[in-house]
């Protein structure tokens, strides 16, 4: 498993176009999927509904839009996904 703990979406030096980002990083997860590696993103970004789901999946997400909140969700988080 791969845990990302993210502020924000996709962003690259040398890329501007927000969709192309968002593509990218999608493909990135299906790339992982099939090895056998599951993603699972935790955003910080309050606005990240928008696009988080569509690079990782359904129920492949938490968004907690709090920082002061992640030591309390951070280890709940965690155990459900490694039970």
């Amino acid at each position: 498993m791969l845990l990302i703990v993210t502020d924000g979406s996709p962003s690259d030096i040398d890329e501007m176009d927000p969709q192309y980002l968002r593509m990218d990083a999608k493909k990135a997860t299906e790339e992982l999927r099939t090895k056998g590696i599951m993603t699972y993103c935790l955003t910080l970004d309050p606005s990240a509904d928008h696009y988080v789901q569509r690079i990782f999946g359904q129920n492949n997400y938490t968004i907690i839009d709090n920082v002061q909140r992640l030591p309390e969700k951070l280890p709940a988080l965690f155990a459900t996904l490694t039970s």
